[in-house]
């Protein structure tokens, strides 16, 4: 009997390995920053942003929920979260179909709970 050498072909898999782990890192940063952004359209207008950098967001969807820094919120929570944050700056971003009613009581509950400076989020369009 003759004996054979068998070559073993080797496969080197460090690529695909390379590969699979930047797949990874890719589908877990854009689910974590997709999972961060409201969908509100902001009403049209021009501002001056002054010293709002580091404001807190309350937003109001164009349903009249409220978020507080994107966490829904009630009207008492709101009122609890404001009165605790007070003395930060806040900036109320409501949708454009929303009423202005809901938009008023917002920045009621904020004026009662002690705070002092509150603006509004424009998309920055110019209007005619």
């Amino acid at each position: 009997m003759a004996h054979r050498n068998r070559r073993r072909a080797d496969i080197d898999i460090t690529p695909l390995i390379d590969v699979l782990f930047m797949l990874i890192i890719f589908f877990v940063l854009t689910t974590s920053f997709a999972r961060g952004k409201l969908d509100v359209q902001l009403p049209s207008g021009e501002g001056s942003p002054k010293g709002m950098e580091g404001a807190v967001i309350v937003t109001v969807d164009k349903g009249g929920k409220i978020f507080w820094k994107e966490n829904a919120v009630t009207k008492e929570e709101l009122k609890q979260l404001a009165a605790s944050s007070a003395g930060r700056d806040v900036l109320v971003a409501g949708d454009r179909n929303v009423r202005y009613g809901d938009i008023a009581s917002v920045l009621t509950i904020l004026r009662s709970a002690g705070v002092t400076d509150a603006g509004l989020m424009l998309s920055g369009e110019k209007t005619e």
